[in-house]
């Protein structure tokens, strides 16, 4: 069966893919996939410039760090959850799964041939990274 994939990166602002996700996978009649990826890499560096810059302590950056990402995957959970709400009562099927590893990572590794379409929402940041990959891909920048 086709399949189109959304990726998200942004617990706060996934709205505009999802909807473009959904129209898709309708149009297509196909299965939608939705990740949710966490970077660890971008957590790494956030604790790291934090340690750099004074604000925080080695025990303290460590502590830190697992509490973050504890509340990025009960976040992501809660997301797919509300996202697979959604298809449920819009007749659709869809697959969801929390991704834990850098994001050009997760997109280099997918399986090849993948899926049809593979939308990626998330900040402007994601920008440059994207037009990088090898890989298919429209972007959605999410505000």
């Amino acid at each position: 069966m086709a399949e189109i994939l959304l990726v998200l990166t942004n617990p706060y602002g996934y709205e505009k893919a999802l909807h473009l996700a959904f129209e898709e996978a309708i149009q297509a009649d196909c299965l939608l996939s939705v990740t949710f990826a966490i970077d660890p890499e971008a957590i790494d560096d956030l604790m790291r410039d934090l340690g750099d810059n004074g604000w925080l302590g080695i025990g303290s950056r460590r502590t830190l760090q697992i509490s973050m990402m504890e509340g990025y995957r009960a976040l992501a959970t809660d997301i797919l959850e509300e996202v697979s709400h959604r298809a449920v009562s819009m007749g659709m099927s869809v697959k969801t799964e929390v991704n834990e590893q850098g994001i050009r990572s997760y997109l280099s590794g997918l399986a090849t041939p993948g899926p049809e379409k593979i939308f990626i929402s998330g900040s402007h940041a994601l920008g440059p990274l994207i037009q990088t990959l090898d890989r298919p891909l429209e972007w959605i920048p999410e505000d």
